[in-house]
Parts: structure tokens; sequence; C-alpha cells
């Protein structure tokens, strides 16, 4: 598994260190909500399932979690197709606050689309949290309030992250290698 790995661009420790400083973040940022009961925590699986269950360990706040799917990295795609499947949204979020949590934010598409639906489905107020942000022009501008690291355009597996459905277990942040994807 490791031989597809060109180099580890975040280790797991740098992951860890940032993960508990974004709970802080968020825990500043979303107690009203939270003390309200109208907090809905809305995790993009499959990219965002370690990134989450990490991330929610730092939350000391009450909290439904609703988990979507939405898919727009198909197979071997290394650049998002655009939403190509996506299960429906949860039911009652009129007037809830959502923290919409993903794996990577690149052309936005995804995270812009998700964010209209919920203002469409009555959502008082979307918070977009990112492990990644890829420094590159989105097609979709996307207001996201929490990220947890600007990275370049590269291809990147681990820590949930996938090429192929393949990788995510690996406890790093990794480039992979170019033979691999070619």
């Amino acid at each position: 598994m490791y031989d597809a790995v060109d180099r580890i661009l975040i280790d797991r420790d740098s992951i860890a260190d940032r993960v508990e400083q974004l709970g802080q973040q968020l825990v500043s940022g979303l107690r009203p909500a939270a003390a309200a009961g109208r907090l809905v925590v809305l995790p993009v699986m499959t990219g965002s399932l370690f990134f989450t269950a990490d991330l929610l360990r730092h939350l000391p706040l009450s909290f439904r979690i609703q988990p979507i799917t939405v898919s727009s990295y198909p197979g071997r795609s290394t650049t998002s197709q655009g939403i190509v499947g996506q299960t429906p949204l949860p039911p009652g979020l009129d007037g809830a606050t959502v923290l919409l949590i993903d794996d990577i934010l690149d052309s936005g598409r995804t995270m812009g689309h998700l964010c209209e639906q919920l203002k469409t489905a009555g959502a008082a107020d979307v918070r977009c949290c990112v492990l990644l942000r890829k420094d590159i022009a989105r097609a979709v501008e996307v207001d996201c309030e929490y990220v947890g690291f600007d990275i370049p355009e590269v291809f990147v597996v681990g820590y949930g992250l996938d090429y192929d459905g393949l990788y995510r277990n690996m406890p790093d942040i990794s480039v992979l290698k170019s033979s691999v994807i070619s």
C-alpha cells in the first residue's frame, strides 16, 4: 500500500493537532446553536469518515449527526466530475444550524451544491468545515469557515481520502505516485 505513495504531505501527528484545534474553534462558534438544540452535523461520506469521527470527539456539544453520501470522484477520477450521486437530505433541517463536514474543498461544486440544498431545505445557518482546501481557482466559490490545511494542487490519499476506493485507511495524508494514477 505504501509503495503507491510519492511522499507524505501531512503526517498523522499534525493531523491530530489540527483536528483538536478545529474542534476548539467549532465549540466557540457553534455553542449557541447546540444550547438551543438546533445543531445538526452533516458529514459527507465516505471521504470525511475518519476526519468526522476524530473531530466530533472534540465537540462537547449536543447535536444530531445525519451523514449523507455524495459522489463526485467516481472510480479512478482524479478531478471532480460534478455530482454523480447523492442520498437525500435528512428531514428536520428547518431552522437548524447545519455544520457541513467534508474531506476536501477543490472545485467547490459539491459544497456549493449542498449549501444551496440545505438553505432550500430551510436551514437557518450553514457552516462548512473541511480537512483540506486545495489552493486552486474554484468553479464555485464557497465560504468555508473552518479549514484544517491548505494544500497545493496534488492528488492526495489517506485519512479517508481515496483513489478508486483504496488507501482511505492510511493514517497520513500522502501524495499518490503519478504511476499509480496513470
